[in-house]
């Protein structure tokens, strides 16, 4: 008897477990979530994880404020673990950055995230082993931090599973059924079950899996290198988290001492690759071009030990902003792919959305990203004059 179900959703990443759950919990049928490999094994397993609560992007605001508020009580919401910590995240601009960065936390203090400028008194303070040399600018987010990505998406499934979701791990999906104007399901490897919606929220391999329907988005699987180091002793408590807006970096602080750096330059560190080949690891000029700046802010580090990082895989749009939404000519077909390295800390909103939108509510959150804006050639203006796109605009 042929395999049914009320809606599909392809990829067990974060991003999938989160719709799932939240489907789910809009009673929306019988829902099955199909993960080619193991749930979370893919881009999200090797993410960050950071939840900055901060956007440059006007558009983007309330995904990120919902989703770092969800964050901090996710264990209660799934009554499972998310491994989230609380870091504090500290954002230094410079000349050039400090008009945006001020307009970044004025809207993000409107949909009520704790965040606000400091003075270069108040920044001393707070990173006493920070060199605040081309600062002019420097914001400090006090509830950031990181989850542990496996063990959120874990939670979401999970807690999907208990209100009736179906996921099956190990079924990878070979092509998405389409008849006319209306998706119909999708074929794989051991068989087709049909459904009247279908979601893909399957990271790198979106892009192929779509182009099955006829559907071509511009979207890039990139290898996106991190660099561990283990801080010496004699550093002291650790850093908060950090976005450094002049030099180009992003650092955390991670358990037993370590920090865990990259790149925000969307010309260092984001190379193009084929997601079937694996994600690589980190080259050497790329730890070099990350550990020389990180030691101009906290020349201390220097002394910290290097351990073996890894990289991940991240999918990059045109604008460098998230695709998420259906498509006006081919009824019940969505997606939720592109997200260009913001999707684990947007995945409770970006869920929560898409839901309301699957199942006919309005969800105005998300008609700046959807996909026909680039089939229309109508990318979102993220950077002024749209001199170049990148990872915040």
């Amino acid at each position: 008897m042929p395999e049914t179900a009320d809606i599909i959703i392809v990829g067990g990443g974060v991003m999938g477990a989160s719709i799932a759950w939240h489907l789910a919990q809009r009673q929306a049928g019988r829902i099955v979530l199909l993960e080619r490999e193991a749930l979370g094994g893919g881009s999200t397993g090797r993410s960050v994880a950071s939840i900055d609560g901060l956007t440059f992007q006007p558009h983007a605001v309330e995904l990120f404020a919902r989703s770092a508020a969800f964050f901090r009580q996710g264990d209660a919401l799934l009554d499972a673990p998310c491994g989230f910590v609380q870091t504090g995240l500290v954002v230094l601009a410079g000349v050039a950055q400090e008009a945006g960065l001020v307009t970044a936390v004025a809207h993000m203090q409107t949909a009520g995230v704790n965040i606000q400028l400091l003075t270069p008194a108040e920044l001393a303070v707070l990173e006493p082993e920070m060199v605040l040399d081309g600062i002019t600018a420097a914001s400090f987010a006090p509830q950031a931090g990181y989850a542990d990505p496996v063990l959120t998406t874990q939670a979401f499934a999970e807690a999907a599973r208990r209100l009736g979701v179906i996921v099956q791990q190990g079924r990878a999906v070979t092509g998405l059924l389409r008849k006319g104007e209306r998706i119909l399901g999708v074929a794989t490897a051991v068989g087709p079950i049909t459904a009247p919606v279908v979601i893909v929220a399957a990271g790198a391999w979106s892009g192929p899996l779509l182009r099955t329907a006829n559907i071509r988005l511009d979207l890039q699987p990139v290898r996106h290198p991190v660099v561990c180091l283990r801080r010496p002793s004699t550093f002291g408590p650790a850093h908060h988290s950090l976005l450094d807006l002049i030099l180009g970096i992003y650092a955390r602080p991670e358990i037993g001492g370590l920090t865990l750096l990259g790149s925000i330059n969307p010309q260092i560190g984001y190379d193009p690759l084929d997601p079937d080949d694996g994600p690589g690891y980190v080259p050497d000029d790329y730890l070099l071009w990350t550990m020389e700046r990180l030691t101009q802010r906290y020349p201390s580090l220097a002394h910290g030990e290097l351990l073996t990082g890894w990289a991940g895989i991240m999918t990059i749009s045109p604008d460098w902003q998230p695709v998420i939404g259906g498509w006006p000519d081919v009824v019940g077909l969505y997606c939720a792919t592109g997200f260009s390295g913001q999707g684990f800390q947007i995945s409770p909103a970006v869920g929560e959305f898409l839901a309301a939108l699957v199942t006919g509510d309005s969800a105005p959150q998300l008609h700046p990203f959807s996909p026909t804006r680039l089939t229309a050639g109508q990318l979102l203006q993220t950077k002024q004059a749209a001199e170049t796109y990148g990872l915040l605009g």
